[in-house]
């Protein structure tokens, strides 16, 4: 199935929502889908620095190389 023939399949009218792949950004998949009444939403750049969750895993990481320990100590 290539994505002219999965773009037919999917409802009419909706908001796709992409990841900044360089294949997503391309004129032709963006007219395909615009052309079948879609709406493009592009998702933003990822920040790990603005996601609180990857200072988490950094203070799990720091630790497990740091000390031996148990999963208690990690959280």
């Amino acid at each position: 199935m290539g994505a002219a023939d999965f773009i037919r399949t999917l409802p009419k009218e909706r908001v796709i929502v992409l990841d900044n792949a360089i294949f997503h950004k391309g004129k032709a998949m963006q007219k395909m889908l615009e052309d079948a009444g879609h709406s493009l939403l592009y998702l933003p750049p990822y920040f790990p620095d603005l996601n609180p969750i990857e200072k988490k895993w950094a203070q799990a990481k720091n630790i497990r190389r740091t000390l031996t320990c148990s999963i208690d100590l990690l959280f």
